[in-house]
């Protein structure tokens, strides 16, 4: 027991020694990816592209309130460089790179609506970048529906102004009717078949409205009874209207009793729309924002600990990958072969040195984090452990990458595929979810992918890391080390 252990600490000697004769070594890789850190964290902006605009009006807009209108709309989403009426020198702009979208307003909106088709804002770029695309196609959307509610607001107002007047000719209407069926009226039956008409027109123009309907249906009426009910109205009331017209009022009294009940009942309705908010009218919905975690981070703390993964996992598979490549080059594969030493020991010795320098440059990382601002939630005790675990799985991946290389270029070019795949393919910029089911398992084999996880659940969110963290870190680490074993143990009996 006591020999084994000598030799285990032998080998973790020599691999601490190796690594403290470096002393430029040690400072590169502890400065070179703090400044990474540093650089990436004050540069990253995440915002969304500014995204220059000329717009394209119909000659009929220039100079007008609705123009002005629009503008305002459109310039919480869009830079809007130029406003013109040519659209061929706008689009020449375009391809010549001066700008990044062209927005054309169509003309005659009014009259395509009236004609049953939805009239087309065009927006045209040129553009090879697929995110920027994505933004603009969404700001586009989220402008017409801007537009949209515009359009619909102004509808609003003017169906609260016919509201309001029709629910005055309501009134006076069912003064009317009332001292009719009374008899007590001292208005001539001109008089009345005036109201009459006047009121039946009202009607007919505030139950062809889209807003109307939509406002019944968003306070829980029916607006297909409502119309049903308007219809009815309008019925008695030409009847009214022409019983007026020849001196027969006293034979509709049924229809004078049940068109005062009817007026009575959208008097109601009237009243109700006219004293609504435009922006209620339009848009009955409204969202509210509420984040359980407080505020979000800012993009320099939110990636600080992709980063900090993406960091150590490198070093980790760097150094493993170079590690029994050298000792293969140097000779030192024989001497372990015939010297009283087990494959165990040899890789328990290297395992243990990398872990603690490896753990000794994330705790400097870590201290220079917290020095520039980066939250830490969580239980320290529960990020070493997170730490050593994860270390361990990327050493794994690194002394994978050694047994199967032949030479320190191949190994290092593996190195660097490893740290293309992490970049790409761990969560660290897109979400593994976005990729196809093909695709994922890349994802699911590299440690970096639980290292990001675990890493902002401990210092960002300060909870513990889910099982599947945990289990897959482990897995990593061990599979690696038993296959890394396999393969070292038939170089070790081809020695022997």
């Amino acid at each position: 027991m006591g020999k084994g252990f000598i030799r285990f600490f032998a080998f973790f000697s020599k691999e601490i020694n190796e690594i403290r004769r470096q002393p430029k070594l040690v400072l590169s890789l502890i400065l070179g990816p703090f400044l990474i850190l540093l650089l990436f964290g004050a540069g990253y902006q995440g915002e969304r592209p500014l995204l220059r605009t000329v717009l394209v009006v119909p000659e009929s807009l220039v100079d007008t309130p609705v123009l002005e209108q629009m503008t305002t709309a459109i310039e919480a989403n869009f830079q809007i460089a130029e406003v013109t009426t040519d659209r061929t020198v706008a689009v020449d702009q375009l391809v010549r790179g001066d700008i990044e979208v062209v927005e054309i307003i169509p003309d005659n909106i009014e009259e395509t609506v009236l004609a049953g088709q939805q009239a087309q804002v065009e927006f045209k770029y040129n553009e090879i970048n697929p995110l920027t695309e994505q933004w603009i196609q969404y700001l586009g959307y989220a402008q017409v529906t801007e537009l949209n509610k515009a359009i619909l607001r102004g509808e609003a107002d003017q169906l609260k102004q016919e509201a309001t007047q029709t629910n005055q000719e309501l009134a006076d209407a069912r003064l009317q009717l009332d001292a009719l069926q009374q008899g007590t009226s001292s208005a001539d039956a001109q008089e009345v078949a005036t109201t009459a008409r006047e009121l039946n027109q009202a009607l007919g123009i505030l139950a062809a409205s889209p807003v109307l309907a939509g406002q019944l249906a968003a306070s829980g009426d029916d607006p297909e009874q409502t119309r049903r009910e308007i219809e009815a109205l309008r019925e008695d009331l030409t009847a009214i209207e022409q019983a007026a017209a020849s001196g027969n009022l006293a034979e509709q009294q049924e229809r004078i009793e049940r068109a005062s009940q009817r007026i009575g009942e959208l008097e109601q309705v009237t009243g109700k729309l006219s004293a609504l908010p435009s922006e209620v009218i339009v848009s009955p919905l409204n969202q509210t924002y509420e984040n359980l975690y407080g505020v979000a981070q800012n993009f320099m703390f939110y990636y600080a600990p992709g980063v900090l993964a993406l960091i150590v996992q490198h070093i980790a598979v760097t150094l493993g990958a170079l590690s029994l490549v050298r000792e293969r080059l140097l000779g030192a594969i024989e001497f372990y072969g015939v010297a009283p030493v087990t494959l165990t020991q040899v890789l328990a010795g290297k395992y243990m040195a990398y872990t603690l320098f490896i753990g000794l440059i994330l705790t400097v990382l870590m201290g220079l984090m917290l020095a520039l601002g980066v939250p830490f939630e969580g239980d320290v005790w529960l990020f070493v452990g997170l730490s050593a675990l994860f270390v361990l799985a990327s050493l794994g991946v690194g002394f994978l990458i050694s047994a199967v290389s032949s030479s320190d270029s191949q190994a290092i070019q593996l190195s660097m595929l490893v740290l293309l795949l992490s970049i790409f393919f761990s969560g660290f910029f897109l979400p593994l979810d976005n990729f196809s089911p093909y695709v994922q398992p890349v994802g699911y084999i590299i440690p970096q992918t639980y290292g990001i996880q675990g890493f902002q659940d401990v210092l960002l969110r300060g909870r513990v890391p889910d099982e599947i963290i945990w289990g897959a870190l482990g897995a990593i680490a061990v599979v690696s080390f038993v296959v890394v074993h396999v393969v070292w143990r038939r170089q070790f009996r081809r020695i022997t």
